[in-house]
């Protein structure tokens, strides 16, 4: 999985792709996704490759391909309201789409 679904040129072009290998299935996990520009989560020396469906890491900082990450949010068969504790968020990008979808979460300390 991974790198043989998108080379786009910018977020909806990855997205694009994802939909049409059918990664992205759904009309929710499209909205997220379209919402939430991968490039931000990426050093700026790095960005060139935020389209790409690779995994990416540099150091301590993790992306997987964004294909694995629209497998999950398929698979969990997300909708407001449920709760969700992703182990190892990395950089926050699947947190922050999934997060889109769930609508408010409380954070209890």
């Amino acid at each position: 999985m991974g790198g043989a679904v998108s080379a786009g040129e910018d977020n909806d072009d990855l997205i694009d792709n994802l939909k049409e290998a059918y990664y992205i299935r759904s009309d929710l996990v499209e909205r997220a996704f379209r919402a939430i520009d991968r490039a931000d989560y990426y050093l700026d020396e790095y960005r060139d490759n935020a389209y790409k469906d690779l995994a990416w890491r540099h150091g301590n900082i993790h992306l997987s391909a964004p294909c694995i990450y629209s497998e999950v949010m398929e698979a969990l068969d997300l909708h407001p309201g449920l709760s969700f504790l992703n182990l190892g968020s990395g950089t926050g990008y699947l947190s922050t789409m999934v997060g889109l979808i769930l609508g408010k979460v409380f954070l209890v300390l």
